[in-house]
């Protein structure tokens, strides 16, 4: 038997969660991290798969943050072996990733190739990746000049 799942309720308590953080008190992005999964899990209205995702949403920007200040427990990753900081993903294995694919695309323009090469190597997150999207897969284009 399949759920719903509440996406609404559960952007409504990631919210809640963030605006109830005292940061006077959660001094720290990891404490304030722990203050709003507890009180995800807390949550008498959210069914366990909900507050999984809830939970995953929340550990998305503590991910983030960790990494952007280069700040908190490092965890060896099991793929590279190296020390990271998220722990959804593995920050040095996005950028391998990237660039073991380097050969797989170009846009026709060295420079353009360049530069979107060099924004995937400062890369730290799979949300934030700059990719080439080659014109053939584009839809819908509108001409706004001419």
């Amino acid at each position: 038997m399949s759920t719903i799942i509440r996406r609404g309720l559960i952007n409504e308590t990631v919210s809640r969660a963030c605006s109830l953080t005292d940061y006077n008190i959660r001094t720290d992005m990891h404490k304030q991290f722990e203050f709003r999964k507890q009180f995800i899990l807390d949550d008498k209205i959210l069914t366990d798969d909900e507050k999984t995702l809830a939970i995953r949403i929340i550990n998305e920007f503590y991910d983030q943050n960790k990494v952007l200040s280069n700040s908190g427990i490092k965890r060896i990753c099991e793929n590279c072996n190296q020390e990271c900081l998220a722990t959804l993903y593995c920050e040095f294995c996005v950028q391998n990733y990237l660039k073991v694919n380097f050969k797989n695309w170009t846009s026709g323009n060295d420079d353009i190739d360049n530069l979107i090469q060099k924004c995937q190597m400062e890369t730290l997150m799979p949300s934030k990746v700059v990719e080439w999207i080659p014109y053939s897969n584009l839809e819908n284009i509108k001409y706004l000049t001419k």
